[in-house]
This record gives structure tokens, sequence and C-alpha cells, in this order.
């Protein structure tokens, strides 16, 4: 066999790889609660109501999104999330400016995903609809799974946030903690902080290098599926550490949602039928990340 037949069947192997979809059904109900935790009141309030279109796709935002939580109707529900999310974000924010439709970056990716990839549709009604179907039926219910290359590209996505992230803290003024001491003093201290509490400074130096080498870490460890399950733990332990440090839950929130994609799809899926009845009964085709 020669090296383009074997890369071809590494290619295939690569892009037909079936695994549990509960991943991505997590991911969908998370990203919906992010949100409507981070934007069903700036969207959909007096601060845009002076502009009858954007008042009119924010509520098409808002009540598709209800939609997409609880998985009714989810691919025409996650379609119109898309095409309305994607006018706000990427004509009122990235082109016309507006500050409140332009951060979201991440969340419309995520969207994009959800919106486009095939799936089992897991942990919705529109399974718990054909599960039911399919015992009325007398037949099976169709397996809970996705393409792998699904979870890849939300893996790549965070790792590129973290690659961007950890080249920004490269900076000899990063390294010396002093970003890390104005970004105490902004939110929790004063100028004289470092007065009253000159431990900060060494924290901050720790905290500093720390941070740089996890994600550069996470940038590059990501990327590959046989060092994902390891480094992704690093993910969480930095993401929860700056919820209790800085003032960014929405942005931690949404990176968690996210690193659920690097977890093993197969952990995943046992854990949830650990705490609620499992849909799909049939056990693991390979014992490993298959399920059907």
């Amino acid at each position: 066999m020669s090296w383009l037949q074997l890369a071809r069947e590494k290619v295939e192997r690569f892009g037909l790889e079936q695994v549990s979809s509960r991943s991505l059904g997590l991911i969908r109900i998370l990203t919906c609660l992010d949100i409507i935790f981070e934007y069903a009141s700036p969207w959909v309030s007096h601060r845009v109501d002076n502009e009858l279109e954007i008042l009119v796709l924010t509520w098409i935002v808002f009540l598709s999104n209800w939609f997409v939580l609880v998985g009714y109707k989810t691919r025409i529900a996650s379609a119109i999330l898309f095409c309305s999310f994607g006018v706000l974000h990427l004509w009122y924010g990235q082109w016309l400016g507006m500050n409140m439709f332009r951060q979201p970056v991440q969340m419309f990716q995520v969207i994009t995903v959800l919106a486009l990839a095939p799936s089992g549709r897991s942990l919705s009604i529109d399974r718990a609809l054909e599960v039911r179907r399919a015992k009325r039926e007398g037949r099976a219910p169709p397996p809970e799974q996705l393409s792998y290359w699904v979870l890849d590209v939300l893996a790549v996505e965070v790792a590129a946030i973290y690659l961007w992230a950890g080249l920004d803290k490269t900076d000899p003024a990063w390294f010396r903690g002093e970003r890390m001491e104005h970004y105490y003093m902004f939110w929790y201290g004063s100028s004289d902080s470092l007065i009253y509490t000159p431990w900060i400074h060494e924290i901050s130096v720790v905290m500093a290098w720390a941070t740089t080498i996890l994600e550069l870490s996470l940038a590059f460890g990501l990327v590959f599926r046989r060092t994902r399950y390891y480094v992704v733990w690093g993910g969480f332990v930095l993401h929860i550490g700056i919820l209790f440090y800085f003032a960014v839950t929405y942005f931690s929130m949404m990176m968690m949602t996210v690193l659920i994609a690097c977890i093993p799809p197969k952990w995943v899926h046992d854990f949830i039928s650990l705490i609620g009845q499992d849909s799909n009964t049939a056990p693991p085709v390979d014992g490993r990340d298959l399920v059907a």
C-alpha cells in the first residue's frame, strides 16, 4: 500500500469517525443559557428600542434561542438563531461598530457550528419525540452520534483563543506582574493598594507566568486528540480561577462551555446516563467513543 493510500485512509477515518452527540447537546444548552445571561437584558430592552429593525432582530434572537435551548424543532430554530444573531453581530457590530453586537465573537462561532453540525440532537425535545416514535413503531431509536470533526472544530477554535491570549502575555510588563497589578487595582483595589498589601506584587508575578505557560500549553495541546484530554483540565482550572479573581464571568462561562468539546465524548455520554434515564440503550461499538 502506497503512502498516498495510507494518507487517504487516515483522512477518511478522520472525517467519518462517529462519537456521542451528547457533548454537542450539552454545549448547545449551556450556550443558550450564556446568551440569556449576557444578552437578554441589553438586547431586548430599551437600550435598542430606538432602532426598530434592531429591536425586531433581538426579539427573534431571544425567542429562537429558547427553542434551541429546549431542543424543539432544533434544526430550524438553530438556523433562525444563526441568521438573526449573525446580522446583529456582523452588520451592526463588526461593520457599523455597535459595541454590544461586536463583542460576542466566540458566541457567534459556536452558534454557527450548532446550526451547521450534523448530529443526533441529544438532550432535546426532538430526541425525546423521536425515541417515543421509534418505540411506537417497534424499532430501535437512531443512535445519538455526530462526526468527530465537529468537536475538533470547536477544540481548534478555543485553542486559537488561547494562542492569541498567550502571545499577548509575553511582553515584559506582563511578566513583571505590572498588568496583573493594574487589573487588581482597577477592579478591587486603589492606587495605594500595593502600599498596604505589598504581597500582591509577588502573587501577580507568579500568576502572570503561570497564566502564560498554561495558555500556550492549551493552545498547542488542544489541537491534537491524543493530548487534548490531558490538558483540557488546565483550562477549567484557569477559568475557575479567573471567575474568583476577575470580573469576566461571561467570558469564563463561555470558554468552559466550549471546553466540553475537548472532554472524551464517551465520558460525557456516560456521565449524563448516570444522572438521567438513558434513551439510547445500545452498548458502545468499539468501547471508546462511538455510541450506537
